[in-house]
């Protein structure tokens, strides 16, 4: 039964994702934000999260699809839920608990009936991440790598890469940027639908890797109100597979990014083959459409720099903050069961959280000091709080 787990496994479990996403967090709030407060929306909806919103929906989703056939059908292309929709299904919500457990005076003070939803969140994580990851629950514990492909869509994959030229290869990175900011952008200056992994050998000297861009507005599916755009892309996502010769390193973190050294591998790149899938079918896409997929990033990224530069901060954290919470949809859609539920930010989110993040915790909440501190503390301190059993 999900979440049938005793309490050492809970906080083994919990030690876990605190010294991950930890690492992760750490990394990502150096990164500066150009349009929206991105600390800010995180921790409004991590609250919500947590706070009973999270289970009601998994807790539905449960009763329609096993945890572990979610990561099994997440081993293929342009797929979410992916890598970083592994980490954020636990890592978000155990950070409204750090959030919400700091607000009540410490772990001592969680309410039981909290207390048997993490128990069912974190039985629910393990199942779905050890099934992607074939045993492990992390990119980090397989060495940084997200080889999660069976050889049956690999072998496809090879057989359908294509040698460029130079002048082509310079444009189909030229497109990859486009896309990238483009999707940045949709989702509030977050990365949830750029995803990136690998590695595979295809030789002695010589990597496959993916990136990929999904979904992608094509007119269809819509999920936020802002998101209804003029430019629409040819297709609902799109999967570049490279393959890299001379690559010093390269290693792709929980969040689905890639760091590859030399970090300018153009020169490097060998082969190519564009994909998009379509429900489970994924379809070879010609290098035809990369300029098609160059005019609808650079016109979508004119419409939401226009849209964005009116809103109020209010209106930009509420929905960066309706990106996180709605983002839930890539697990219910699997089960087909997204239209039957409520995403969004909630009453109790806007009247008791909203008014606090906007006059105390802009910057950031203070229990966010927890990921700052020595990583020493972290064994007898996690992070996100071990669970006291009473």
């Amino acid at each position: 039964m999900l979440g049938d787990i005793n309490i050492d496994r809970v906080n083994q479990l919990i030690s876990k994702v605190s010294d991950v996403s930890s690492r992760l967090l750490s990394e990502r709030t150096l990164v500066e934000s150009q349009l929206f407060n991105v600390t800010a929306y995180n921790g409004l909806s991590c609250f919500q999260l947590y706070n009973g919103y999270q289970y009601q929906i998994m807790k539905g989703l449960a009763k329609h699809i096993d945890p572990a056939e979610i990561g099994r059908r997440s081993k293929t292309l342009a797929m979410i839920p992916n890598t970083l929709g592994m980490w954020a299904f636990i890592g978000l919500y155990m950070l409204g608990r750090m959030q919400t457990l700091w607000e009540l005076g410490g772990p001592e003070n969680e309410p039981e009936e909290r207390k048997k939803e993490v128990k069912f969140m974190l039985d629910f994580w393990q199942r779905m991440a050890s099934a992607y990851y074939d045993g492990c629950l992390y990119a980090e514990d397989n060495g940084f790598k997200v080889n999660v492909l069976p050889g049956s869509i690999l072998n496809m994959v090879k057989d359908n890469l294509v040698e460029l030229e130079k002048d082509k290869i310079s444009k189909l990175k030229r497109v990859m940027a486009q896309l990238q900011l483009t999707a940045f952008l949709y989702y509030c200056e977050c990365r949830a639908s750029i995803h990136e992994m690998g590695p595979y050998k295809i030789s002695d000297d010589e990597i496959l890797i993916f990136r990929e861009f999904s979904p992608l507005w094509d007119g269809t599916n819509l999920k936020f109100e802002w998101g209804d755009l003029e430019a629409k892309s040819p297709m609902p996502n799109i999967c570049f597979a490279l393959t890299l010769k001379g690559i010093k390193s390269v290693e792709f973190t929980d969040y689905g990014t890639m760091f590859i050294k030399p970090e300018d591998y153009t020169d490097n790149i060998r082969k190519v083959a564009m994909f998009t899938r379509r429900g489970d079918k994924i379809e070879p896409v010609g290098l035809d459409m990369l300029e098609p997929l160059n005019q609808f990033a650079t016109d979508a990224q004119t419409e939401l720099y226009l849209k964005f530069a009116e809103w109020p901060e209010e209106m930009k954290i509420l929905s960066g903050a309706e990106v996180f919470t709605t983002y839930l949809f890539v697990f219910t859609d699997l089960a087909g069961i997204t239209d039957k539920i409520k995403f969004g930010i909630n009453k109790e989110t806007r009247e008791k959280w909203f008014p606090r993040i906007m006059t105390e915790w802009k910057i950031m909440h203070p229990s966010w000091a927890r990921i700052f501190r020595p990583k020493e503390e972290w064994a007898t301190d996690p992070t996100f709080y071990w669970m006291i059993e009473k």
